[in-house]
């Protein structure tokens, strides 16, 4: 029977599929499994199916259309500076904010106005200048803010930012509280094995209890980032959820179209979060962020364009 389907198949090699599964005591007859043979042999017809199924999933990401890198108008030369003089005082080390946000402008990331303060005098001024209602953060590099209790919403008043900083502990980031848009997720990081790799999800402090974030390989194209942000939970939290106004999708394709252009000029970027990013129907902006740089390049690439 193997030798029959061998010789059936032998005349359209290559141009069509074909996987025989032969249940046999004695395994899968080597007529179908020595080199040469055109015919793909497995042992259940669960694992042809499967098989099968991934052909054909393929054959669709081929026939995709390809997407571009577009053109970005970023400032590689400031954001260096910034990478090299981080390195410089530790060979792996998370950016304190007076250094992300120039990172992240240097890339035209939309980022919210904060401030800095290092005394809580110059917080309340802070929320002053910025207007209330306010957030107050806790400036530490690198820490998951709400996990170690580093955060304070909707502040209305100058004994709130007060007691928020006492809490806290300083120093602390003000910032204007936000209060309509979509929490999603945006980041990038480099991978031992795929090299830089941008993700998207939902965001905002359950983003790892939700999960299903989607990932893509730098360097993205127009159609990476537009499957991203239309993929999987996130793309529903996009298109409107349950009656939440639709997100900005042209906003979000150009955050992480420029993720992937700094991560692919600063392979020193070692992890990027921008959580949460809020999205509504005029835009996009990132709301808190968390950059580490590591003096080991990651010179890994799978893509050649």
């Amino acid at each position: 029977m193997a030798a029959a389907i061998r010789r059936a198949v032998a005349p359209a090699a290559g141009t069509k599929p074909v996987i025989a599964v032969i249940v046999s005591a004695e395994g899968t007859p080597a007529v179908l499994t020595e080199p040469g043979s055109p015919v793909a042999a497995l042992p259940y017809p669960e694992s042809a199916a499967r098989a099968l199924a991934f052909a054909c999933e393929r054959s669709a990401w081929l026939a995709r259309p390809p997407g571009e890198i577009p053109e970005l108008a970023v400032d590689a030369a400031v954001a260096r500076q910034i990478v090299d003089s981080s390195l410089a005082e530790s060979p792996d080390a998370w950016l304190s904010p007076d250094r992300i946000r120039p990172l992240l402008e240097a890339y035209g990331i939309p980022v919210v106005p904060e401030r800095l303060a290092g005394t809580a005098y110059e917080a309340e001024a802070a929320a002053r200048e910025v207007g209330f209602p306010v957030v107050v953060k806790t400036a530490a590099p690198g820490v998951h803010k709400t996990d170690v209790g580093g955060v304070a919403l909707d502040l209305r008043d100058a004994a709130q930012v007060r007691d928020a900083v006492s809490r806290i502990g300083l120093p602390v980031i003000v910032q204007p509280f936000v209060r309509t848009g979509t929490e999603l997720l945006a980041g990038a990081f480099q991978d031992p094995v795929f090299g830089p790799l941008v993700a998207f999800g939902p965001g905002g402090a359950n983003a790892e209890l939700i999960g299903e974030a989607g990932f893509r390989i730098a360097p993205l194209t127009t159609f990476d980032a537009q499957e991203l942000i239309h993929g999987g939970k996130a793309g529903r939290l996009v298109a409107g959820f349950r009656g939440a106004p639709p997100a900005n999708p042209d906003a979000l394709v150009d955050i992480l179209l420029r993720l992937s252009r700094l991560v692919e000029d600063h392979p020193e970027v070692a992890e990027l979060d921008l959580n949460p990013i809020l999205a509504g129907p005029d835009g996009a902006v990132a709301v808190d962020a968390r950059i580490r740089v590591s003096a080991t390049r990651n010179e890994r690439r799978l893509k050649s364009w």
